[in-house]
């Protein structure tokens, strides 16, 4: 492969990057014009949730975009120094997550087991990125 091509898959990548970022801004504006056209509860929340992920989700994109023009570090001993915050908030996250597949389990109003689904996942999703940040801790240092 030549030096252009991945100089240009390069461009072609951090082109979609931005684009995505505008996206996201198209999303979280759509998620204010739903939630001012409705005094609907469930409706407002589930606009609210989607235009705050889409704000992280950007917020996430920059974070990209700073790491591909090799802005950002990561040493094991940054993760060292936080190691026991970060194991102590796992267990934190699972505990979190027994007790959302608990009360989904006991639930029945479907509305309410929605909203305990969405609640769930995110729990999950909390403990993946503490175990990828460990997984980033054995990358760096192999004998963490």
């Amino acid at each position: 492969m030549a030096v252009q091509d991945i100089v240009e898959r390069g461009s072609h990548f951090e082109d979609g990057i931005k684009k995505w970022r505008q996206l996201e801004d198209v999303t979280i504006e759509s998620c204010s014009k739903i939630m001012g056209a409705t005094d609907n509860v469930l409706v407002r929340a589930v606009a609210g949730i989607i235009k705050a992920d889409s704000q992280k989700h950007k917020e996430i994109l920059g974070i990209i975009e700073n790491a591909l023009g090799g802005t950002i570090s990561l040493t094991p001993e940054e993760l060292g120094d936080i190691s026991e915050l970060l194991d102590a908030h796992l267990k934190l996250e699972k505990n979190s997550v027994h007790l959302a597949e608990e009360e989904y389990e006991n639930s029945r109003h479907f509305v309410v087991r929605h909203l305990l689904s969405y609640l769930l996942e995110d729990e999950r999703k909390h403990v993946k990125l503490l175990n990828q940040l460990s997984d980033f801790k054995r990358h760096l240092y192999p004998y963490a």
